[in-house]
């Protein structure tokens, strides 16, 4: 019986730190924010709905603006928002940052938004 009960904890707490991370839309913007800041969108081309094009122009000036925040410390998911739009509050080091996600009808990014706290 004892071997159940360690079972039964074990799931129990393995239930509770799942329920604790951050939602896809949350990690979504975690990961363009992380990309801009370091002037690359490679690491999220994969994200973007189709014949969305981000230029070196506007990845650049995010990157300028974003970097020098520091390290990204929380993305948290905020409601209530405009319909179809994911809206976040974003924690950096020395700034936090309100950010908006527009997504198609697959999950994939059609605009990105941010701007200071």
């Amino acid at each position: 019986m004892k071997p159940m009960r360690l079972a039964i904890a074990a799931c129990a707490a393995l239930a509770l730190v799942s329920c604790g991370g951050e939602n896809r839309y949350e990690r979504l913007a975690d990961r363009i924010t992380r990309a801009m800041q370091n002037n690359s969108i490679a690491p999220v081309r994969s994200d973007l709905a189709k014949g969305i094009n981000i230029d070196r122009v506007r990845v650049a000036e995010a990157a300028d603006a974003l970097a020098p925040l520091g390290k990204i410390e929380s993305v948290k998911e905020v409601k209530p928002c405009d319909p179809g739009v994911h809206c976040f509050i974003v924690k950096f080091q020395k700034a936090t940052y309100r950010e908006k996600l527009r997504l198609d009808e697959n999950g994939k990014i059609v605009a990105w938004r941010y701007s200071p706290e």
